[in-house]
């Protein structure tokens, strides 16, 4: 399988040039949030690790109360209907929710109860939920903690 017998290979061979592998061009959408993320708080310290102190309390983030913090304006999510919330999975409904409760200044006790997925470097998905968990469970929020968020 792979780059010599996989699915798009054999496209390519059929085909007769190369083709773009736009699978490959996903892996972008978390480059962003990566250095962004590593400039602000420092480099990962392992596969599963960080080594600033926002990285650090995003692991156990969960486990934090729910404190008053300020609404962070900005971009609201298109609306969506039923069918299409079914749709995401759990870690995308996850992060929807938290953009939610954190553009409303309001984080339900039903949310705050559920957990994000594990920190794990190649699912920036559940880091951006666990940034989002954090800054709701932050008296005192960092500059950078912010930045993070908005």
């Amino acid at each position: 399988m792979g780059v010599n017998r996989g699915v798009i290979r054999r496209l390519e061979m059929k085909c007769g040039r190369p083709l773009q592998w736009v699978v490959c061009l996903l892996h972008a959408n978390e480059l962003p949030l990566r250095h962004l993320l590593q400039t602000l708080d420092g480099v990962t310290s392992g596969l599963r690790a960080f080594s600033g102190p926002i990285g650090i309390a995003i692991k156990t983030c969960e486990e934090l109360a729910i404190v008053p913090f300020e609404v962070i304006e900005g971009t609201s999510l298109p609306e969506m209907d039923e069918f299409h919330i079914r749709d995401l999975s759990d870690d995308q409904r996850y992060l929807k929710d938290m953009f939610e409760a954190v553009s409303d200044a309001n984080c339900p006790n039903d949310l705050a109860n559920r957990k994000p997925g594990p920190v794990v470097h190649s699912r920036w998905l559940t880091t951006a939920s666990r940034i989002l968990r954090l800054y709701v469970s932050t008296r005192n929020p960092s500059s950078n903690l912010v930045i993070l968020v908005t």
